[in-house]
């Protein structure tokens, strides 16, 4: 059996390193029995797209430059919420103007993303965790910033694996923001404290933690342990597969706590 890693992060500032742990076993019973629904980022977490954010940044701002916007007054970390910031600014002048940079911004973001997802593949194991998770009577979700386009063609039977689906072309404030979360939610007819919240990056947890999930942090991504630590995510885990093994009876009994099976920090 696969095993769980050494560092398994609870609650707030407790790290577990032992399966024998009390706190350890009384929380994964609890988690077999509460948890109704998971939900999954998507690129880093089931999916490798490899997308170039450095040359989608400079092609966006280099449309913002075009339409006369100051890139020293963006105060924006994230692209799609740097468009989000833009728009207004022009609507102020016109609102056809702004329409404009809306679409061609977007259209930015999708064609580098359809390029990406023409080398993209998925994680191996993430179908058959999607199984898993359903076949326990878990309820999945997939959310994900990234176009629907770009996601159906790494995954074109997406459909068949989870109850949910909502990229950002279906939504109009993407995680971290409430409202994507919300919508999965509502829809999976499930609440915050049924559910889990499983990604590749600080943004998945910051937007779990914000409609009062628990939250995993998977080693998949450009985000290291000390990181998701940091975040306050509820779990740590090598990769999404690693799920399933918390819903598994027993799983705390026959999991080893001596290494991690994978380790991206290592050579």
């Amino acid at each position: 059996m696969k095993e769980l890693p050494n560092e398994v992060r609870y609650g707030e500032g407790i790290l577990l390193n032992s399966v024998q742990n009390p706190l350890w076993r009384v929380h994964l019973m609890h988690l077999r029995h509460s948890i109704k629904a998971v939900i999954f980022d998507f690129d880093g977490t089931l999916a490798v797209l490899n997308i170039d954010f450095s040359l989608m940044r400079d092609r966006l701002f280099e449309l913002i430059r075009k339409f006369g916007v100051r890139e020293d007054s963006i105060k924006e970390p994230y692209l799609l919420e740097i468009i989000d910031e833009v728009y207004p600014i022009l609507q102020k002048e016109s609102f056809t103007q702004a329409e404009t940079f809306y679409k061609e911004a977007h259209r930015i973001l999708h064609d580098i993303e359809l390029k990406a997802a023409e080398e993209g593949r998925m994680i191996p194991g993430t179908k058959e965790t999607l199984k898993v998770l359903k076949s326990l009577g878990v309820k999945v979700g997939i959310i994900t910033r990234n176009c629907e386009e770009a996601v159906r063609k790494i995954f074109p039977d997406l459909d068949h694996y989870c109850d949910v689906f909502i990229s950002r072309d279906s939504i109009r404030k993407v995680k971290p923001h409430p409202d994507h979360l919300q919508a999965a939610l509502k829809t999976l007819n499930v609440t915050g404290e049924e559910s889990v919240m499983v990604g590749d990056h600080t943004i998945d947890i910051l937007a779990g933690k914000r409609v009062g999930m628990k939250t995993v942090g998977v080693l998949t991504g450009r985000i290291t342990k000390e990181e998701f630590k940091e975040a306050g995510a509820t779990f740590i885990l090598n990769d999404a597969s690693e799920i399933c093994l918390l819903f598994q009876e027993g799983g705390w009994r026959e999991a080893s706590p001596q290494k991690l099976t994978h380790d991206p920090q290592g050579p």
